[in-house]
């Protein structure tokens, strides 16, 4: 890897952190989701939240196959 990629990969390592959590946060049935623009928003139902995380975890995915094409897995081999 040369330093461009690996700064490419840092970036994709943030970005997959920053899903992670949210998801945690959304599964919280106590908060509110609300999906919004900067001139109008909608609260998603807790029935539409699955669908909400699919679509979110469909982005992880295309973002750790990205990692995986520089050479980075997630998984440490002595896991």
């Amino acid at each position: 890897m040369n330093f461009r990629e690996i700064k490419y990969a840092n970036k994709l390592i943030d970005e997959i952190k920053k899903l992670d959590s949210f998801i945690t946060d959304i599964q919280n049935p106590a908060r509110t989701l609300t999906v919004s623009t900067s001139f109008n928003g909608v609260t998603v139902k807790k029935e539409h939240r699955t669908k909400i995380i699919q679509v979110i975890l469909g982005m992880r995915r295309e973002l750790s196959n990205e990692l995986e094409e520089l050479g980075v897995t997630e998984y440490d081999d002595n896991d």
